[in-house]
């Protein structure tokens, strides 16, 4: 999967957390740490990402990934009088964290995700027929494959973040 259907389905997390009334530049602010979050299993950093694939993409790892933030939140608001951070954004980035797993799973190509590792070399693999559209590695950029993946990708995971937009706006 490509980072736009990740980064969709962080801005409704983030979405579903943001206060009320909120400036400009905190609604960005959330929107953005949320888009980081549901992307985290692939970022490019040494020992992570696409290159350990059955590390970064493992539900113990992020689980172990997440109660680390969740200490360093915990450890910043103390020592150092930062915000405390709300459950709700919490919990929330915590799914957004972990529904790249679920989403990765979505493209397998028969591989799926090393999800319990390193207890089971079992797979997750979850197709979803439409969304079966990459071959092999991704495609440069810009090229008809991937504005091809880029378009299914957005009409498929933006229903998500149109329905808590939605549910905000009528709560």
């Amino acid at each position: 999967m490509t980072p736009i259907g990740h980064s969709i389905v962080g801005m409704a997390f983030g979405t579903a957390c943001l206060p009320k009334q909120s400036s400009f530049t905190r609604k960005l602010g959330y929107i953005s740490l949320f888009v980081i979050l549901a992307n985290i299993p692939d970022l490019p950093i040494p020992y992570w990402g696409h290159d350990r694939y059955f590390f970064s993409h493992s539900f113990f790892v992020n689980l172990f990934l997440i109660g680390f933030i969740i200490l360093i939140l915990r450890f910043l608001s103390k020592c150092f009088h930062f915000p405390k951070v709300s459950w709700q954004i919490i919990v929330l980035g915590s799914l957004a964290i972990l529904s790249h797993l679920l989403m990765d799973s979505f493209y397998n190509h028969g591989l799926g995700i090393p999800i319990f590792w390193p207890l089971s070399d079992a797979s997750l693999v979850l197709p979803i027929p439409w969304l079966s559209v990459q071959q092999g590695r991704l495609p440069p950029p810009i090229t008809y494959e991937m504005a091809k993946i880029w378009l299914i990708e957005l009409l498929t995971f933006s229903p998500f973040l149109g329905l808590v937009i939605w549910l905000r706006r009528h709560k």
